[in-house]
């Protein structure tokens, strides 16, 4: 039986920076751990963002924040992975030189920017993503000891960052993108799948008990750490060839129509053995 289940949001449950979800969301949520299945949401956002989006459940579900750099509770983290401080400086003199491309640096509580209070990447962050987000004239003089992600954000990151993505000199870090518009940099020991795996790892499931559901290129590592891979008819290409399940694209609710499954098949399984596994 199902134990575990891990989604994706952007993309998955959400449009691309969506504040608000389904509170049906909520309700199949609270179900499923009625019958014993935990729920944890996995996201390349902010923490704060993921909290704001979860709320009125978030009390009883897992995070993995940042593409899988923070595995935490509302109470307890669990575990961080951070960046090396001799690469971050190289890393944003880098980016600078990408025309279109803006930089946020990412720790376990806050993002930071440098474009400036009135700047579309902080309406953005702010008001969109619900970011807890700071300017600063430098991000280069921010402390580099406590850095978990680079985010970038080109409105093509893919093309825009092949050649730093090719880079040889960040070969020992993961740069993955996360979606149309976002390039994540992270640790090379980091990410969604190595998350979700410490997670399974802390609570006792085994992989085969799990379900992941993802739609992008950063969700492909969490394919491989869960039993049963489910994607959405919006994914990427690669995402549907990978997945067991092709399900409803996040428009029609698809991820809330399989948890429904997942639930209506635990409930059969109590049932008919008066317990859970």
């Amino acid at each position: 039986m199902i134990k575990l289940i891990a989604s994706d949001i952007d993309g998955t449950l959400v449009s691309e920076g969506a504040h608000t979800i389904s509170p049906e969301y909520y309700k199949v949520i609270e179900e499923l751990a009625d019958v014993g299945i935990s729920f944890c949401a996995c996201s390349g956002r902010q923490y704060q963002s993921m909290l704001d989006l979860f709320r009125p459940v978030s009390d009883m579900i897992y995070f993995i924040a940042e593409n899988g750099t923070i595995l935490r509770t509302t109470t307890k983290i669990f575990h961080s992975w951070k960046l090396e401080k001799d690469l971050v400086i190289p890393i944003i003199e880098a980016v600078r030189k990408i025309d279109g491309a803006s930089i946020g640096i990412e720790t376990l509580e806050k993002s930071y920017i440098e474009d400036g209070e009135d700047s579309d990447f902080m309406h953005l962050m702010r008001d969109e993503y619900h970011y807890d987000v700071v300017n600063v004239e430098d991000l280069t003089k921010l402390p580099l000891d406590g850095i978990v992600k680079i985010a970038i954000l080109h409105p093509h990151a893919e093309a825009a960052t092949e050649e730093l993505r090719n880079d040889p000199r960040y070969e020992n870090i993961s740069m993955v993108i996360s979606g149309e518009k976002w390039l994540d940099i992270m640790p090379r020991e980091a990410g969604k799948g190595e998350a979700y795996a410490l997670l399974q790892e802390l609570l006792g499931v085994k992989k085969e008990e799990t379900v992941y559901f993802g739609d992008n290129l950063n969700d492909l590592s969490a394919f491989k750490e869960t039993g049963v891979a489910v994607t959405v008819a919006n994914a990427r290409r690669e995402l549907k060839e990978a997945a067991d399940i092709v399900e409803l694209s996040y428009k029609k609710l698809g991820v809330l129509h399989e948890l429904r499954n997942i639930l209506g098949y635990a409930r059969d399984y109590i049932a008919a053995n008066g317990e859970t596994e």
